[in-house]
């Protein structure tokens, strides 16, 4: 009997704008559509990582809900009765673009086929897909059962940034009740969600008291021909349209059981055929086609052995051979189509049946179309992997496909040492990739300036390459216009006054000039024996101070420029910072911790 297992992945929209930008995780994100007169309507909102206190009020049933359709003046509306008026002022409003939407999704439907060769997109009567189907009929036992391939699905996305929710069914439909509904299913089975525990934030109870709270399952398993455990379901999960719902309703029932046990002729005669439909597909009686992502097929190329392969009698250069020949006749269509290589995945598949194939990931920063450099990241990749006893083959697919870049050499050439820019770009890029490929890419990233008034945390670790554009730079400005023109934030300068009194992010990151070159990774305290502070004025800047064995004469002071963090982020930072001249004409950077007076370098000017 066929398998079928469900991704869901709630929040479609706000998700992949939260893996292209980590920093709006802090913050309430609302992605609108603009509708006929100018007004703006929600299509997904989320506050991925809110402070302690409004984690708290989100979990409380009396908060209001802020459903898809809403306006977006009613949801700051609802925003502000259940965080306050402070979380509008930093709330996040970006356009809908469904477009790179579903191009994401079908990028992420590419990639899940480490699951299962046969992965689609779900057909929506209404609004945007936010599930992928997998046939799991042979596969789920490459890893240990569908049990086990559920969690995997559910860390790995994780692993990637992704909050999914999976659960494997008779059918797609089924799958698709049962992924939208994990913690009533697992109830209906027999099962409880698990427990977290906790440590009790301050002012909630006793210090050092641990709390613990019920946490939503993220995947479940809807044993074969039990379908029944999901009458308790609601009807909405049968993925039907509100006024089917509403007709459904009218007659008093609520659940998936009251539906089936109604006949044929009663769902002929006083419901719309797209109930009848969705029942047959949920019985499995009218099938449901996975079809693959739309769009131009990337390729992929396999080679089976006619027996198994030992890999200790299989060389390197043999092994590397064979996966060259594949990625070259991969490429033949892409460089037909002017397009390279982003995403690609090598598979060894293994001997034995019960165990997973090897599958090797290898992600570029820059669509690249030369066999060789592929070759070489295959290959650093392989060195770090440990292979299996034996091989049945070997298969290469193309995961994502970008349109690779061509310039015109210059005549006379230029550039610096001799390269032009772009080949210089090009080859720091080629570089960045074959030290991902040896060290991981997660170790692999560049500093990147975010909106803190906390200097110390004022970065984050991005993506080389990730830098946001001058398009969505202005796409961002707009947005900022567009609250305003609502009337969410009254100006630039007091939603920049407000983020920095209180801790929240700033709308954009402070100018160079504003803040030193050189900061120690710790503020480094000037009392004891690293040095000593002098000052006229209790509150005032300083006079004189000695760091290590050299005396500092200041000459010049400017500030102070106070920063203060909320309550919520630990414990609360209150500075005054101060930019001093000495007179050996050196400039620092010297700040006062208001709570006790000490005195702490934390950075020097050129």
């Amino acid at each position: 009997m066929p398998r079928f297992l469900t991704i869901w992945l709630p929040r479609w929209p706000v998700q992949r704008r939260l893996l292209a930008r980590p920093e709006l995780r802090r913050v309430p994100v609302f992605v609108c559509r603009r509708e006929r007169r100018g007004a703006m309507t929600v299509v997904s909102w989320a506050w991925a990582d809110p402070p302690p206190t409004e984690r708290r009020k989100s979990g409380s049933p009396a908060r209001g809900t802020i459903p898809s359709g809403m306006s977006l003046a009613e949801a700051m509306a609802v925003l502000a009765v259940a965080h306050g008026s402070r979380a509008c002022h930093v709330a996040e409003v970006q356009a809908d673009d469904p477009v790179a939407d579903r191009e994401a999704l079908e990028r992420l439907a590419r990639w899940c086929r480490r699951f299962s060769p046969t992965v689609g997109i779900e057909e929506v009567v209404a609004g945007e897909p936010e599930c992928l189907h997998l046939d799991v009929t042979g596969t789920a036992g490459f890893f240990g059962g569908e049990e086990a391939l559920a969690r995997t699905a559910v860390w790995t996305l994780a692993a990637r940034g992704l909050h999914a929710r999976v659960a494997i069914a008779d059918t797609p439909a089924a799958a698709w009740a049962a992924a939208h509904h994990t913690d009533i299913v697992a109830q209906a089975g027999g099962e409880s969600s698990p427990l977290v525990v906790r440590r009790a934030t301050a002012g909630a109870s006793a210090p050092g008291v641990r709390l613990a709270s019920r946490r939503r399952r993220r995947w479940v398993v809807v044993p074969r021909h039990e379908a029944a455990r999901l009458a308790v379901l609601p009807v909405a999960a049968l993925r039907i349209d509100e006024s089917t719902a509403a007709a459904v309703a009218e007659v008093g029932i609520d659940t998936i059981g009251g539906v089936l046990a109604l006949s044929s002729r009663s769902l002929a005669s006083r419901f719309p055929p797209l109930l009848r439909r969705r029942l047959a597909e949920f019985r499995g009686h009218l099938a449901e086609p996975i079809m693959p992502p739309g769009g131009d097929a990337l390729p992929q190329e396999s080679q089976a052995f006619d027996f198994p392969v030992r890999a200790s009698d299989l060389d390197e250069r043999e092994l590397v051979g064979l996966i060259e020949g594949l990625l070259d006749r991969c490429l033949v269509p892409l460089v037909a189509r002017g397009v390279g290589v982003l995403a690609l995945q090598v598979r060894l598949e293994h001997a034995a049946r019960a165990a997973a194939p090897t599958v090797i990931d290898v992600g570029l920063f820059r669509p690249t179309a030369s066999r060789s450099h592929l070759v070489e990241l295959v290959r650093l990749r392989l060195a770090r992997q440990r292979l299996p006893a034996e091989i049945d083959g070997v298969a290469v697919e193309v995961i994502a496909a970008g349109a690779v870049t061509c310039r015109q050499r210059l005549l006379f050439g230029g550039g610096v040492g001799g390269l032009e820019s772009s080949d210089a770009d090009a080859e720091v890029e080629m570089l960045l990739d074959r030290l991902a490929g040896r060290l991981g890419r997660a170790a692999v990233h560049e500093p990147r300036l975010v909106g803190d008034a906390q200097p110390e945390h004022a970065w984050i670790a991005a993506p080389p390459g990730s830098a946001p554009s001058a398009a969505g730079q202005d796409s961002r400005a707009r947005e900022v216009r567009g609250r305003a023109a609502v009337g969410r934030a009254s100006s630039r300068r007091d939603r920049a006054r407000f983020s920095g009194a209180r801790g929240c992010p700033l709308p954009r990151a402070l100018p160079a000039g504003r803040r030193p070159i050189w900061m120690p990774p710790r503020p480094v305290p000037l009392v004891g024996p690293e040095g000593e502070v002098m000052a006229v004025a209790p509150d005032g800047p300083p006079v004189r101070f000695r760091l290590g064995d050299v005396l500092h004469r200041v000459v010049q002071a400017h500030g102070p420029e106070r920063i203060e963090t909320a309550w919520w982020r630990g414990p609360t930072v209150r500075r005054d910072y101060y930019v001093v001249e000495t007179d050996s004409g050196e400039r620092f950077w010297l700040f006062r911790r208001l709570r006790d007076g000490g005195w702490f370098l934390h950075g020097m000017f050129a």
